[in-house]
């Protein structure tokens, strides 16, 4: 390429340079002006978007404003647009009629908060209360539709049934309990939920009591005459099974009703029992209460009562258990009343009732009472000591007796507490013995200590039994033994049977008073430790003249009779607690290994004998080596090297 050329190429380099640079100054200025012109427009167009965002609020305000009004045009029309719905009543779609009482109440929420004055408030009112009462009419109505008095069989079949004792801890009716009516879940549902609905939309209503207690009230005064109608039935039921006929009907052929109301049973005197009014005696009739059929009534007033708690669960018409008893209490109190007011008429049966009950406490009392003179009764001495006390002074058959006995009680301690109580606070034969019964089983505490002292007096006279008996034995050992072993066995018996607690409630001091006469009894060794105690008082010095080297021979003498006494008595007795035979043993090992070092080492210092051995035949150690044999059963072979000595 020529140099013209290339100077050609560069002339054009440089004129594209200038064009681009003219270019570009002109798009820098054009984009300024963009900018500046898009500011100037937001800065303009700032009004216009809050202008924009007002009218969007005063849109929305129009539109709630609209719906508002709407509504409240709607309330305003509600009084003329439902008033025939309300006053025709629930007759046919009570899902219609519910929806306009809802649209009425809260027509009714918005009068009341905005314009209680307006005329139509007390429209909508009057209507709403008119509609709550069609809905009272509508539940009764469904009441009378879903119950009615139950048929002949199934009053049979109530009368022939055991009451069902099958209770919760709270005494409510359990799940296994039979209800006696069969009625449809859809019957009860409706039931429940106009219950319910009444219930919870009853804020407009001025009436003296509420809508709910209404719909309570209505159910109660239904279920009244139907408890009333059954319990009539059941006795004219009875009647036709005490005197049947040809024209009876069903009720009059054999087997139809159950076999303990069939023929006429003995009666006890006194008056007719008729549930559906007082009955006055004529010429014609019997001065006679059939004491059975007053009996078997009473049971099935028992078993509807029990089949109208499972019938209030289902409903759950009322709040609270408390509530539900009330209602049941509303329910029955007719029915029940005149059942016990015909039985509280006949007062010579009760006087007879209370005379035997009081005659049944009496002997009681007197069994009770006598069994606490058995035990402190002593058995002669007989010819075979081994037919009064065991020969190894182990526990007495009377012990085990008795405390097996006594621990029977405790499942009848407020009866016995009753019972032994009847001098103090007993009934009078011509009160009430059921009220006194009832009243007195309330007071526990006051129960519980007679039952406590009947146990402590019942205790203390067969340790004292067992005391007199023990003077059959010859040796003391034995005795002691033998009251020990009887002693241990009743503390663990009364702890382990709970009687204790029965006799802390009497006397705090009870168990206390035991277990210090087994301790004064552990104190049974006392000839060897009076002979160990002897050699206190003697002179401290090793040089003695005869007559006290005598005395100290026959003391080594008679305690070493004494030893050789005890361990072959040992022999003859066992303590099969092991307790009680650690504790022995313990005893003596403090009591006399502390006294026999005394009288050994004293010994040992004077020159009494110049044959020591002939006399001091067991050191410290062997002597507590052999008080511990006599408890271990080991002590046959000691006993014969210590006689061979």
């Amino acid at each position: 390429m020529s140099s013209t050329q290339i100077r050609n190429y560069v002339a054009e380099l440089s004129n594209s340079k200038d064009q681009f640079n003219t270019l570009s100054s002109q798009s820098s200025e054009k984009l300024k002006k963009i900018i500046q012109t898009v500011q100037s427009y937001q800065t303009r167009m700032e009004p216009l978007n809050k202008n924009m965002e007002q009218l969007q609020i005063l849109q929305r305000n129009l539109e709630s404003c609209r719906l508002k009004l709407s509504q409240v045009q709607e309330y305003y029309r509600t009084g003329r647009e439902l008033e025939n719905t309300i006053r025709q009543g629930p007759t046919v779609y009570t899902d219609k009629f519910l929806k306009a009482m809802e649209r009425i109440k809260d027509a009714l929420a918005y009068f009341q908060e905005n314009n209680p004055q307006d005329v139509e408030f007390s429209r909508l009112t009057s209507l709403y209360s008119i509609g709550l009462g069609s809905l009272e009419r509508e539940f009764d109505g469904l009441l009378r539709q879903t119950f009615c008095p139950m048929g002949d069989a199934i009053l049979i079949r109530l009368m022939d049934q055991k009451v069902s004792d099958k209770e919760s801890g709270d005494g409510s009716i359990t799940e296994d309990t039979e209800q006696i009516e069969d009625i449809p879940n859809n019957m009860l549902n409706s039931l429940r939920f106009l219950a319910k609905w009444m219930s919870e939309n009853q804020s407009f209503v001025n009436k003296p009591q509420s809508i709910s207690q209404g719909c309570l009230a209505k159910y109660c005064e239904c279920r009244r005459e139907l408890i009333r109608l059954n319990l009539v039935r059941v006795r004219e039921l009875l009647r036709k099974a005490e005197n049947p006929s040809p024209s009876s009907g069903t009720v009059s052929k054999p087997g139809f009703l159950p076999p303990n109301v069939r023929g006429r049973t003995k009666r006890l005197p006194g008056f007719v029992w008729d549930i559906s009014a007082v009955r006055l005696i004529n010429e014609t009739e019997t001065d006679e209460l059939d004491s059975e059929h007053y009996a078997i009534a009473l049971g099935v007033l028992v078993k509807l009562m029990q089949n109208e708690c499972i019938l209030l669960d289902r409903l759950q018409l009322t709040a609270s258990p408390q509530d539900s008893q009330v209602l049941l209490f509303n329910i029955f109190k007719k029915g029940s009343s005149d059942i016990l007011t015909e039985g509280t008429c006949i007062d010579n049966v009760l006087i007879d009732f209370n005379q035997l009950v009081l005659r049944l406490l009496s002997q009681s009392k007197i069994t009770l009472e006598t069994y606490v003179q058995f035990l402190q009764q002593v058995t002669e001495k007989s010819s075979s000591n081994s037919n009064v006390v065991p020969e190894d002074g182990t526990i007495h058959e009377l012990t085990t007796n008795a405390l097996m006995y006594l621990e029977n009680l405790l499942e009848f301690a407020d009866i016995i507490g009753t019972t032994l109580s009847l001098t103090e606070a007993g009934p009078q034969t011509t009160t009430n013995t059921l009220k006194y019964l009832t009243a007195i089983g309330q007071n526990h505490a006051f129960l519980e200590n007679k039952f406590g002292k009947y146990l402590f007096n019942a205790i203390f006279a067969l340790m004292t039994n067992l005391e007199r008996k023990s003077e059959v034995y010859s040796e003391e050992i034995r005795r002691m033994i033998f009251q020990m072993n009887n002693i241990q066995y009743i503390l663990k018996s009364i702890y382990k049977t709970n009687i204790h607690r029965y006799l802390l409630s009497q006397d705090r001091e009870a168990v206390a008073k035991i277990t210090s006469i087994l301790d004064e009894r552990k104190f049974f060794i006392r000839d060897d430790g009076n002979i160990l105690n002897r050699i206190t008082g003697m002179i401290n010095r090793s040089s003695i003249d005869q007559k006290e080297r005598s005395f100290l021979k026959s003391l080594w003498n008679d305690f070493n009779n004494g030893l050789n006494t005890l361990t072959k008595q040992h022999h003859l007795i066992s303590i099969p607690d092991r307790e009680l035979k650690n504790s022995l043993e313990h005893q003596l090992v403090r009591d006399l290994v502390v006294l026999y070092r005394g009288f050994w080492e004293k010994s040992m210092s004077i020159a009494f004998t110049t044959n020591h051995d002939k006399y001091i035949k067991l050191s410290v150690e062997e002597f507590e080596i052999r008080i511990r044999h006599l408890f271990n059963g080991t002590s046959t072979n000691s006993t014969r090297q210590f006689l061979n000595k």
